[in-house]
């Protein structure tokens, strides 16, 4: 083969990603280009080859992040950031966008560019990122801000106080997107860990009274100055308010303040006109409760998504990675709906055990469409006082409270409410006269599951449940008044 038919390259070598910005740098860059541009006009080539100019940027150093070819990477050189970015801030913005990195991938097409709009929402990114990076590190994630994370938020807060000392900026989509930044910062920082998880998000003040609802309040009441929501024309900025209102909702369990986005509710819910999966439960719920049909008739659109396979194909996991996925309204219709103000019948006891149920089995499918992170203690603990509090006979729907415990069981994080959760299994495990864990599995995978999710999540409590079965495991101990807990217990499970 003739030497001078073999591609030819040429190399520019950076030291920093900066130099892209100098134009001698720049003005190399094109002569390199049009110079192979050249060579492609005068020489014949294949039709490939033709089509073909081979450009590469190779950084000098190891510890900026690599640029493999012009205009991508870890960083793009040529966006504009609201912020002149230090060595710790690349090191921060690329963790964002490493593929190996922890740091959340749901919802950035929106989220992202809100951050792009204002310095203060820019820090708070790069404050989150060093959390996750704190996440990797120690496994857990801080209840308040570190060092360098505390530095970006108080960054966040004086350029937020600057934008809106002008009163003609108080209703901008710049203040919007300030505030929101708040609010999400928060829900990324609070930590749950029983009731050390609790008392990590009273000292940081990221619910209830705290910081949380300050910024949530400020929020809507911006809203309503501008003229509601029809009034933000920017969509990833109207879906980042939706998410940071509904993850502060899902943590707490509280209905949802914020209208769901129309993007979103059209998303929700399957297709009319496709054919609905059978669902021999949701057979039985119906004919037993024939007037109690929100819980069920969202867990019908979750089975009939998930059958359809909508659920984790490329398709989904690109909308969850730009505008969301069909978890975000699900998530938002399941904390609107609250049997219980309507009374404790039994129809409304059971409709809010199956609610919190279904929450706790989405978690997990949250977190592999790029979610994090997923607060579920508030749901687990309310789940338990329903539990608790009521006697309800669940005859024919018993495979619900299965199916409900079960993902109870492996989603708590909280080691005493996980033995309750074991021993309440147990219990309606022999009522049902289930005798071995593979006959426990198929009740619960008979009513929903997720193999590419759940796989494996039985071998948590497996070993657990089958020895309390088997009478081979005394009942647990708790730490406030166990007599009284586990008489309410045995009534729970005579009730079942």
């Amino acid at each position: 083969m003739d030497r001078s038919s073999k591609p030819t390259f040429s190399f520019v070598n950076l030291k920093h990603p900066d130099d892209l910005k100098d134009e001698e740098t720049q003005l190399r860059i094109r002569r390199l280009a049009m110079t192979e541009v050249g060579k492609a006009r005068r020489k014949p080539r294949t039709k490939r080859e033709r089509n073909e100019v081979v450009l590469e940027l190779r950084n000098a150093t190891q510890r900026q992040p690599n640029i493999d070819r012009l205009g991508s990477g870890s960083i793009d050189p040529f966006s504009h950031y609201p912020i002149e970015l230090d060595d710790n801030a690349r090191v921060l913005l690329a963790n964002i966008f490493n593929p190996e990195s922890r740091h959340a991938s749901q919802l950035r097409g929106s989220w992202f560019p809100v951050g792009l709009d204002s310095p203060a929402a820019f820090h708070h990114a790069l404050a989150n990122s060093q959390n996750f990076i704190f996440q990797k590190m120690y496994g857990y994630f801080p209840s308040q801000d570190n060092a360098q994370a505390l530095i970006h938020h108080q960054k966040a807060l004086r350029f937020a106080r600057e934008l809106l000392s002008d009163s003609t900026k108080h209703t901008s989509n710049k203040a919007l997107g300030t505030i929101v930044s708040f609010i999400c910062h928060h829900v990324s920082t609070a930590s749950e860990d029983g009731d050390q998880g609790l008392q990590a998000q009273a000292l940081l003040g990221s619910f209830g009274g705290g910081e949380w609802k300050q910024h949530h309040n400020a929020l809507l009441e911006i809203i309503d100055l501008r003229g509601g929501y029809n009034t933000i024309d920017q969509e990833y900025l109207r879906i980042t308010i939706s998410w940071g209102d509904l993850m502060g909702s899902f943590a707490q369990d509280i209905p949802p303040s914020v209208p769901l986005p129309r993007k979103w509710e059209a998303d929700s819910r399957s297709s009319p006109g496709s054919p609905r999966p059978h669902s021999s439960i949701s057979l039985v719920w119906k004919q037993q409760l024939p007037m109690q049909l929100d819980w069920v008739t969202i867990f019908d659109d979750v089975v009939h998504l998930i059958s359809l396979d909508r659920a984790f194909n490329e398709q989904q996991l690109e909308l969850a990675v730009t505008s969301g996925s069909w978890v975000e309204p699900t998530m938002y219709r399941l904390l609107a709906i609250r049997p219980l103000l309507l009374g404790n019948d039994r129809k409304n006891v059971l409709e809010e055990v199956c609610r919190l149920g279904t929450l706790l089995f989405l978690a997990p499918c949250w977190r592999t469409l790029g979610q994090s992170p997923v607060w579920t203690a508030a749901i687990s603990r309310n789940l338990q006082l329903v539990l608790l509090q009521f006697k309800t006979e669940w005859n024919e729907l018993k495979p619900l409270l299965v199916w409900t415990l079960y993902f109870a069981a492996v989603e708590t994080s909280d080691l005493a409410e996980r033995s309750q959760f074991v021993f309440m299994l147990a219990m309606v495990v022999r009522n049902m006269q289930l005798r071995s864990w593979s006959e426990v599995l198929n009740a619960v995978k008979g009513v929903l599951w997720v193999d590419k999710v759940s796989a494996g999540s039985d071998e948590l409590i497996r070993d657990e449940v089958m020895q309390i079965v088997n009478h081979r495991l005394v009942m647990p101990t708790l730490e406030e008044e166990p007599t009284a807990i586990f008489e309410s217990l045995g009534e729970t499970i005579e009730g079942a």
